[in-house]
């Protein structure tokens, strides 16, 4: 069973209509500010009087993303320079593609040459990389984790690549993991019986967005899902909880999976693997009937898309 519609995805905080929100813009603002001046460089980059012309082009296809990050750059720390995109955010790429003319001075362009390469490649390659993890788990939809390197620009880039952001703040969803279970299960407690206590404990109308319990055997996954399905029924609501199992094999994601079925759960439970999937398990995930699939290396698993600038005459 795949759940048609998901909560796990906050893109909409970042990206409208093609159009930066003003969260993604100011996390734009932040990093663009911080490569800059990792690389010595704390002001505005004079133009310099000598005119050079240069060119981005990609070496080989993809998806685009960065490219209005690396828009921010130029207006902000390249003064005097004059540039045209021939394509945005989200599109599609292949070898040889010119995407930026810029003109402006040789010192000028040099110095910020790097960090516009860098920018382009890194996210463009975290939605490349997202969109084949996209088509290879169709139809089960496929999530970033929040182990970022560049905080909502990760996001933004799996969401570009067509990945569910997942959540892009603790505060965007109830998320009892590991190590909340660890303190919220009493020393007397058996674990299934302290996971269905936790889950009839769980303040309702302040879940966020969605709720999710990590768990971490076949026993607990059914204690939580019984524990709310029973509780929904009581409160007379339709709220669906996700129930993560985490680092859990195929085979004893595939028992949960029957059980739910069984005792008629899963309209009221999503399940999302996490942990360890490997790219080529994905049809094996797809197959069991899982909701989600939240990785970490649909961003921090990515390589940059190769991207170059060459200038005029060079």
């Amino acid at each position: 069973m795949h759940h048609t519609t998901l909560p796990h995805d906050r893109s909409s905080q970042l990206w409208v209509e093609h159009t930066p929100t003003d969260k993604l813009m100011a996390s734009i603002r932040r990093w663009v500010t911080t490569l800059m001046h990792d690389e010595g460089i704390t002001n505005p980059l004079a133009r310099d009087e000598e005119t050079v012309v240069a060119k981005i082009f990609t070496k080989e296809e993809g998806i685009l993303a960065g490219i209005t990050a690396a828009d921010y750059l130029l207006k902000d720390w390249l003064p005097g320079a004059k540039w045209r995109w021939t394509i945005g955010d989200g599109g599609v790429v292949n070898a040889g593609k010119m995407i930026l003319e810029l003109e402006g001075g040789r010192e000028q362009i040099l110095n910020a040459e790097r960090i516009i390469l860098n920018l382009i490649g890194r996210l463009s390659g975290i939605a490349t990389n997202t969109s084949h993890w996209v088509q290879r788990a169709r139809p089960t939809k496929v999530a970033s984790t929040r182990k970022v390197h560049w905080g909502l620009l990760d996001k933004w880039a799996v969401s570009l690549g067509g990945g569910l952001t997942h959540r892009l703040t603790r505060k965007d969803a109830k998320m009892i993991k590991e190590n909340d279970l660890a303190t919220m299960i009493h020393k007397d407690e058996k674990r299934p019986k302290g996971v269905k206590r936790i889950v009839n404990e769980l303040e309702l109308d302040d879940l966020g967005a969605f709720a999710v319990l990590e768990v971490k055997t076949i026993d607990e996954a059914i204690a939580a899902a019984e524990s709310w399905v029973e509780r929904m029924g009581i409160e007379g609501r339709q709220d669906r909880l996700t129930v993560m199992l985490d680092n859990m094999p195929p085979e004893k994601a595939k028992n949960v999976i029957l059980d739910l079925e069984t005792r008629k759960f899963r309209g009221l439970v999503i399940i999302e693997v996490s942990g360890g999937i490997e790219f080529d398990e994905l049809q094996i995930w797809n197959e069991l009937g899982v909701d989600v699939i939240s990785s970490s290396r649909l961003h921090r698993g990515a390589s940059p898309l190769d991207v170059t600038m060459l200038f005029e005459g060079a």
